[in-house]
């Protein structure tokens, strides 16, 4: 899946209230320009689905922003779109 539509979820915001650092929210806004550009492919993203959480019946995905930082989304790929859930720390 090369260049998506990067979609936020309406509960975007809300869901990554906890990101205060502006550094971390700086290298998300670069990660979602390799998204447009690029796709899940690119190999900093390090994309991949989680094992058994879903979205409304749908499969939720993980991109890495940093060693403490996720991005979870959900895919779909025949509109080539994805939908930004939130940025959560990782456990």
């Amino acid at each position: 899946m090369t260049g998506v539509n990067v979609i936020f979820h309406v509960d975007y915001e809300e869901n990554s209230r906890q990101v205060k650092d502006q550094r971390v929210l700086k290298v998300v806004e670069r990660k979602f320009k390799f998204l447009r550009v690029v796709g899940l492919s690119y190999p900093s993203l390090n994309a991949k689905p989680l094992n058994k959480v879903f979205e409304n019946g749908v499969p939720v995905w993980e991109f890495y922003i940093s060693n403490k930082w996720r991005c979870l989304f959900t895919c779909n790929q025949e509109k080539n779109e994805i939908i930004v859930l939130k940025v959560c720390n990782h456990l």
